[in-house]
């Protein structure tokens, strides 16, 4: 499904949608060399993206870093630059290519969500394809240290998940607890009581923890008769 030609640098292009690490390591050879061509063959003995070539090259196209023929453009050069200067040309190159995205929003509303439902409504493209677009682009922004505004919908970590394993046991080791009278009915020590609960306490059945607690509570009532 071509994408509307306005919308992508006047080409009737694809958005490039994987696979993200073998466009990246062509972008990284572009750099390095200058191939008179950059074809599936090409790649395929520098051993990228092995059985998808044709989409690293079809991406390539659509950044404009190689003709229809496959023959490096004047773009591809400015790869080779360093430093900031390399930098500012990636995010020239970008925001060129995907110009109808960064027309549209402001940089801070530049998110994954925006990004995903453009490339639906606007590019045409399928759930699938476009989510695949959209991990490219990010991926792509980042290399170009392009800001991109956090996803959506994150929800704060639920209690205890962001804990050690040691701080989740020590947070259980200490809890206040009511001791089982001998009737079966529950009676409240008259100070703070603390029951530790450890590895061993864990193991035991319904009978032994009430064996227990009925000894603890004979032990207190004394403890208070005293």
């Amino acid at each position: 499904m071509a994408t509307r030609e306005k919308d992508f640098d006047t080409r009737v292009l694809i958005p490039p949608y994987g696979p993200s690490r073998g466009t990246l390591q062509a972008l990284q050879l572009l750099r390095r060399t200058t191939p008179p061509r950059i074809d599936s063959d090409f790649l395929r003995v520098n051993k990228i993206a092995p059985g998808n070539e044709y989409k690293v090259v079809g991406a390539l196209r659509f950044l404009g870093l190689v003709d229809d023929e496959g023959r490096p453009t004047e773009n591809s050069r400015l790869l080779k630059t360093k430093g900031a200067t390399f930098t500012l040309a990636l995010q020239e190159i970008v925001r060129n290519t995907y110009s109808g995205i960064f027309d549209r929003f402001r940089p801070r509303d530049i998110s994954r969500d925006g990004i995903y439902n453009y490339f639906v409504t606007e590019g045409g493209l399928g759930a699938e394809m476009a989510t695949k677009a959209t991990r490219f682009l990010i991926k792509l922004c980042r290399l170009a240290e392009i800001e991109i505004a956090p996803d959506s919908g994150q929800q704060p970590a639920a209690a205890g998940k962001g804990r050690t394993r040691t701080q989740r046991q020590t947070h259980r080791r200490i809890q206040s607890a009511t001791l089982p009278a001998d009737n079966g009915r529950t009676t409240t020590p008259t100070f703070p009581f603390v029951l530790a609960l450890t590895e061993e306490t864990a193991k035991l059945n319904v009978d032994q923890l009430t064996d227990l607690f009925r000894k603890m509570r004979i032990a207190l009532e004394q403890s208070l008769n005293n």
